[in-house]
C-alpha cells in the first residue's frame, strides 16, 4: 500500500517445521546494507531503511531479547515494530523482562518503537480487539500524523463495544492481579509439560508416547525435577543454548532467545533426533482431528507437532483433560480402533476412502505418504532461499486490483510472478510474496505446493489451508491455482 520495498531477515528452521530465531548477525548494520545492495528493486543503494519489523514472540513461543535488538538497530532504522499479536501478556510477569517491545529502558537515543498486540488472542477482549503501543525514540513521533495514518486503516465509526472490552481487559491486568493471572497460566503449562515427560519416562521399553519440545535438562538437572517455583520465575531455565539437540537450530548467540513456557509444542512420533523421518509415525493432523472431536482445539498443527496455548482463559485442570485425551488417543491407536468410532465425521465426509480403515492404518498410510516425499527435507528447502523479487509489492497489488492477473495451475507457474501472498497454515508464514517469482532456484516451493495438492486428494477431510491458493475441482480431483501477473 505504501510502495515500500522489503528486504528480509532470514530465520532458522528445524526438521519439525518450527521457525526458529533470526540470528543476531542479521541485525548488524553491515548485513542490512548488504541486503539493500543486493536488492534488484532498490535504486538508491545508499537508502536508509525506514522500518524494521520483527515477530515477537514467534508462533511457537520464541521470545527475543528485545532490548538487545533495539540496541543493534540504534543507528540503522528510524522505526522498529515488534509484531506481538500473541504476546500481550509479557508486560505483566517478570519472567519476560527485557523481551518485549515496551520493556522499558532508555528509548531516547534509539528508533521509535511500536508494538501491535491482538488483545483478544491472549488477554481478555472481544474478537478483533487489538492495541498498538508506541514509545518515541530519537526521531520522535508526531501524534497527529500518526493518528491520520492510523485512521486510514480503521473505521470512522468504531465499534465501542470492542473499545470497552479493551478497557475491561486492561483493568483486569492492573497491579498484582495481572501478574497472578499470567503466573497461573505459566504454572498450568508447566504442570502439563511435566506430566507429559513423566508419562513418557514411565512407559515400558519399546512403547511410544508424545514428547514436548523443550530443554531436556536445565541447571544440570532433568527438566521435570526442577521445582515449579524456579521454572516460573527464572528465564535461564527457558533460554535456548547454542547447539542443543532438542531445539534443532544449531549455533546461535547466548541469551538471544527464550522459549515461552505457556506455548507448549507437543511432538508426535515420526521424526528422529537427527531430523530424518522414522520408519513409522503418527501425523499430528490425525491427533488434532481427534482432539477437536472431543472439544479440544489446539492452536496450530504441523506435520508431526501441535501447539497448545495456555492463557488467562485456561481454567485449572484443563491440562489434565488434555492429558487424558492423549492417553485415550494412544489406547485407540494401539488397538487400531475403527475410524467410524474414532473420527466418524471424517468417515462420513469420505466413506469410500475411510470405511473399514483403522486409526493406526490411517496413520501408517499418511506417514508413508510424507516419508515417500521426504516432506521434512522439502519444507526445510522451502525456507532456505528467498525467491527473486521482480516487482514491488505495491505494483503487484495494483495489478491484482485492476485485473491484470491470471489464474494458473501449478504446472504453469514456473518463471511467473506471483500476484498473491502464498501462506501455508501452519505456520502462517509466507513462502512467496506478491511480486516474487516462482523460479528454478526456488523449486522447493512448487514441490511443497504439489505435495499439498496431492495430499488433499489422497486424504479428504485433512486438506491443507493455504492462503493465496484457489482450490478448484476438475475431472474429479482438486487442483491448486495461483494468481500470477499477466505477461
Amino acid at each position: 500500500m505504501t510502495g515500500a520495498i522489503p528486504v528480509y531477515f532470514l530465520p532458522t528452521r528445524n526438521s519439525y517445521g518450527i521457525i526458529g530465531p533470526i540470528h543476531n548477525s542479521e541485525f548488524e548494520p553491515a548485513a542490512i546494507r548488504r541486503k539493500i545492495q543486493e536488492s534488484p528493486l532498490i535504486q538508491d543503494k545508499n537508502a536508509k531503511p525506514r522500518l524494521a519489523i520483527i515477530t515477537n514472540s514467534t508462533y511457537d513461543g520464541l521470545c527475543y531479547n528485545a532490548s538487545a535488538i533495539r540496541g543493534k538497530l540504534k543507528n540503522v532504522v528510524e522505526n522498529l515494530l515488534f509484531d506481538e499479536a500473541w504476546y500481550g501478556y509479557a508486560a505483566f510477569h517478570p519472567l519476560y523482562a527485557g523481551r518485549f517491545g515496551m520493556c522499558g529502558g532508555d528509548y531516547s537515543t534509539g528508533p521509535n518503537v511500536f508494538s501491535t498486540q491482538s488483545t483478544h488472542k491472549v488477554l481478555a477482549a472481544l474478537s478483533q480487539g487489538s492495541m498498538v503501543h508506541a514509545k518515541a525514540g530519537k526521531p520522535g513521533i508526531n501524534h497527529e500524523r500518526f493518528n491520520e495514518a492510523f485512521m486510514m486503516h480503521t473505521s470512522t465509526s468504531p465499534q465501542y463495544v470492542l473499545i470497552a472490552s479493551l478497557d475491561v481487559g486492561a483493568k483486569m491486568m492492573e497491579g498484582e492481579a495481572g501478574t497472578r493471572l499470567v503466573e497461573d497460566s505459566i504454572l498450568e503449562a508447566i504442570e502439563f509439560r511435566k506430566r507429559i515427560v513423566s508419562a513418557k519416562k514411565d512407559m515400558k521399553k519399546g512403547d511410544w508416547w508424545f514428547s514436548v519440545w523443550q530443554p531436556e535438562k536445565t541447571k544440570g538437572k532433568a527438566f521435570y525435577s526442577i521445582s515449579d517455583d524456579v521454572l516460573k520465575k527464572d528465564p535461564n531455565c527457558w533460554t535456548l543454548k547454542a547447539n542443543e539437540k532438542w531445539h534443532g537450530f544449531g549455533d546461535f548467540e547466548e541469551e538471544h532467545v527464550m522459549l515461552d513456557p505457556i506455548k507448549v509444542t507437543v511432538l508426535t512420533p515420526g521424526i528422529m533426533e537427527n531430523g530424518s523421518m522414522d520408519a513409522w509415525g503418527i501425523p499430528a493432523c490425525v491427533v488434532s482431528a481427534f482432539l477437536r472431536k472431543e472439544g479440544i482445539v489446539v492452536e496450530k498443527t504441523g506435520h508431526y507437532s501441535f501447539l497448545c496455548l495456555f492463557t488467562i482463559g485456561t481454567t485449572r485442570g484443563k491440562a489434565g483433560v488434555l492429558l487424558n485425551m492423549l492417553y485415550r488417543f494412544k489406547e485407540l491407536y494401539d488397538r487400531n480402533a475403527p475410524l467410524e468410532d474414532v473420527l466418524p465425521h471424517i468417515v462420513k465426509f469420505a466413506p469410500s476412502k475411510y470405511v473399514g480403515m483403522g486409526l493406526k492404518q490411517l496413520c501408517d498410510t499418511m506417514h508413508a505418504y510424507f516419508k515417500a516425499r521426504n516432506v521434512t527435507k522439502v519444507l526445510t528447502a522451502v525456507y532456505e532461499k528467498l525467491p527473486q523479487q521482480a516487482l514491488r509489492p505495491a505494483d503487484t497489488y495494483a495489478a491484482l486490483v485492476r485485473g491484470n492477473v491470471e489464474k494458473l495451475s501449478l504446472k504453469d507457474i514456473t518463471n511467473r510472478v506471483s500476484a498473491a501472498m502464498i501462506v501455508p497454515y501452519p505456520p502462517g508464514i509466507p513462502v512467496i510474496m506478491p511480486g516474487e517469482k516462482f523460479s528454478h532456484d526456488t523449486k522447493a516451493i512448487l514441490d511443497y505446493l504439489k505435495i499439498c495438492e496431492d495430499f488433499d486428494n489422497e486424504f479428504p477431510g485433512f486438506e491443507n489451508e493455504i492462503h493465496g491458493v484457489s482450490v478448484e475441482q476438475e475431472d474429479g480431483a482438486k487442483h491448486y491455482k495461483v494468481y500470477c501477473v499477466k505477461l
